[in-house]
């Protein structure tokens, strides 16, 4: 008779992220895992089967919440360039202070997507969806002729996420909150 599950899948799963998002794949150790999530060792493994699937596991986990973050931001109806300079300041001050571990997508898309494959797709199947959530809102924003027509949206929703990702890069590395802003403001132009 199988044994029963000695922990919370989801609780397991929101911990393990929380704790690749801070330290990354390379620099948590399975060993980490089980002494931070309290978790013996077979229990991970019957679960997961190893790091790399828990690992992938919690990213994507993380990056449906972060779509449908997305979703609802530009969901709203105020003007464009206040929903995306909104979206612009979210990444700007949450990934500005000391204490904050970054985008994880960014962070994931840096340490492994060069030479992992399946974070590579993860990440490229990501910005498309990103992209496909700025092009709609693009597209409406045209619509009620608050973007120009001349504009096109798939190539300008591509530049926004260029952006997003530069801003969670830079925030993170630099902390610049002032300079980011400037650089988001900039961004911005490409709607007139």
């Amino acid at each position: 008779m199988p044994r029963a599950k000695e922990f919370d899948e989801t609780e397991v799963l929101e911990q393990a992220l929380d704790l690749f998002r801070l330290r990354g794949f390379k620099h948590t150790s399975f060993e980490d895992l089980t002494r931070e999530l309290g978790v013996s060792r077979q229990s991970l493994y019957d679960t997961y089967g190893d790091k790399s699937t828990l690992f992938h596991a919690a990213l994507r986990r993380y990056l449906d919440r972060s779509l449908d973050s997305l979703g609802r931001k530009l969901a709203d109806t105020a003007p464009i360039r206040q929903v995306m300079a909104g979206v612009f300041e979210g990444i700007t001050s949450s990934n500005c202070s000391a204490q904050s571990p970054g985008c994880f997508m960014v962070n994931s898309m840096v340490e492994l997507a060069p030479h992992d494959p399946e974070i590579r797709t993860l990440a490229q199947a990501h910005a498309r969806a990103v992209e496909g959530l700025i092009a709609s809102r693009l597209s409406s924003a045209q619509r009620s002729r608050e973007l120009g027509n001349a504009k096109d949206p798939i190539a300008l929703a591509r530049f926004f996420y260029h952006t997003m990702l530069g801003l969670s890069v830079a925030a993170r590395a630099l902390g610049e909150r002032d300079s980011l802003r400037g650089s988001a403001v900039l961004a911005l132009l490409a709607l007139d």
